[in-house]
């Protein structure tokens, strides 16, 4: 009868148990959501200015140079916050860090659609950047607390899928709006969506599951928040930091700021036209997060998805580079083709989250993001001045102008992917 009912109460503790695990991958979910809804609004200021780039430049009297530092200046400024934000998600966790920074986004918003010239444009992107400085890094640190170490690569990537809809929205729709209510306007609009973001991410987001490690342990002391600072700056870390300084900042200096000029320049294609072109490419970029996580898993090789990837997008831009006069179909082709090869920077992230202890997790992963954000920071202002050198005053850039660009940025990748190479491999089914 004693056994009887231990059993039935042995029963019952383990569907309470299961229950209790039920409830938790639902919240887990929900809060992966929020985060992925709240990262759309990031992607939409990262690549905003590729649409509505000539106009700026025509009605504000931009040059090329400084239409440059206007868009890098939000990476600029994201990245000076990366080590900060860091330090905050670790010491006070995503909820609050997050949600904090983006009523600074919602500032930075408004401060750029009521900008009267370079200087008001450039404040308003550097306000922004500040404000966007942990929408993928905070939600990356959720992710690690809330879900199994082996799910980290694919719902990373499945996250900035999700909120890869920002970049959509940020292609044919931002051309449509500009059109239609201007382009203040959509940036006014915008304001008021992060805004809202930032509320639902403080109402629904928790940091860590009951009796997470993370949770239970003490706040650091400022000594020991340098102490990790330094830990996490290792050789393997430093390697992982130069593939990423150039990928994202190659891809966002091709599809978030010159192909929408190149498009206008060398074929002559409106607003709208190269808002609809800029759209695929995005969605190609997309499916490209997704594919390079299947591969992935197929290969067993963190390391060498991301150094395939790599080559591939290095081989693509020297053929933009060295190819003269093409078609605008193979332009296009060659374009898309890049966005979807180069779309391994989760891959990235994953592979420096796999070296990482989890109480170093925020600033191990926003020291490597430093290295993306001022890439991109870099990258952008070098690609402004390289098209500014040959550009006339007053008349479009030449075709050659934008080959430069493109050699420039197979070079760095190329650098770039073989520095790369000396990092320890990732096995992916180990961490499954």
């Amino acid at each position: 009868m004693c056994h009887t009912r231990g059993m039935m109460q042995g029963t019952t503790e383990s569907a309470s148990e299961s229950k209790g695990a039920r409830a938790a991958s639902s919240q887990a979910y929900l809060i992966f959501a929020v985060l992925a809804a709240g990262f759309l609004a990031s992607q939409f200021f990262r690549v905003s200015n590729a649409v509505i780039a000539p106009e700026l430049m025509r009605r504000l009297a931009i040059s090329p140079e400084e239409m440059g530092v206007v868009t890098g200046m939000f990476f600029l400024a994201f990245a000076a916050a990366q080590l900060p934000a860091g330090i905050l998600l670790d010491r006070f966790g995503p909820r609050r860090t997050m949600s904090s920074l983006f009523i600074i986004a919602v500032a930075g918003s408004v401060v750029f659609a009521t900008a009267q010239d370079v200087f008001g444009l450039a404040a308003g992107r550097a306000l922004i950047g500040v404000g966007c400085a942990a929408g993928l890094m905070g939600s990356l640190v959720a992710i690690a607390r809330w879900f199994p170490p082996g799910h980290f690569a694919a719902m990373s990537s499945l996250l900035y899928t999700l909120g890869g809809a920002g970049l959509l929205l940020a292609t044919t729709p931002l051309a449509w709006t500009a059109e239609v209510i201007g382009w203040r306007g959509a940036f006014w609009g915008m304001a008021i969506v992060t805004g809202f973001f930032a509320l639902l991410i403080f109402l629904v987001v928790r940091d860590a599951p009951k009796g997470h490690a993370v949770e239970l342990r003490k706040l650091e002391s400022v000594g020991e928040i340098w102490s990790g600072l330094k830990t996490v700056a290792s050789r393997q870390i430093l390697f992982i930091c130069a593939i990423q300084f150039v990928n994202y900042g190659t891809v966002l200096a091709v599809v978030g700021l010159w192909a929408g000029p190149y498009l206008n320049d060398v074929y002559g294609l409106d607003a709208l036209k190269r808002g609809n072109i800029l759209l695929v490419f995005n969605v190609a970029m997309l499916a490209g997060v997704m594919a390079f996580s299947i591969i992935e898993r197929w290969l067993n090789s963190r390391k060498w998805t991301i150094a395939g990837g790599a080559f591939l997008s290095f081989a693509l831009l020297s053929i933009l580079a060295t190819a003269p006069k093409l078609s605008l179909w193979a332009a296009i082709v060659l374009l898309i083709t890049f966005a979807f090869v180069s779309a391994y920077i989760m891959l990235i992230h994953a592979h420096a989250r796999a070296l990482l202890p989890d109480h170093l997790v925020g600033r191990g992963l926003t020291l490597q993001n430093l290295a993306v954000f001022l890439g991109v920071f870099v990258i952008q202002s070098t690609t402004g001045y390289i098209i500014g050198y040959f550009v006339e005053a007053g008349r479009a850039a030449p075709e050659i102008a934008y080959r430069a660009v493109f050699g420039f940025l197979a070079v760095i990748t190329l650098c770039a992917v073989l520095i790369y190479l000396f990092a320890k491999d990732v096995r992916t089914r180990a961490h499954n």
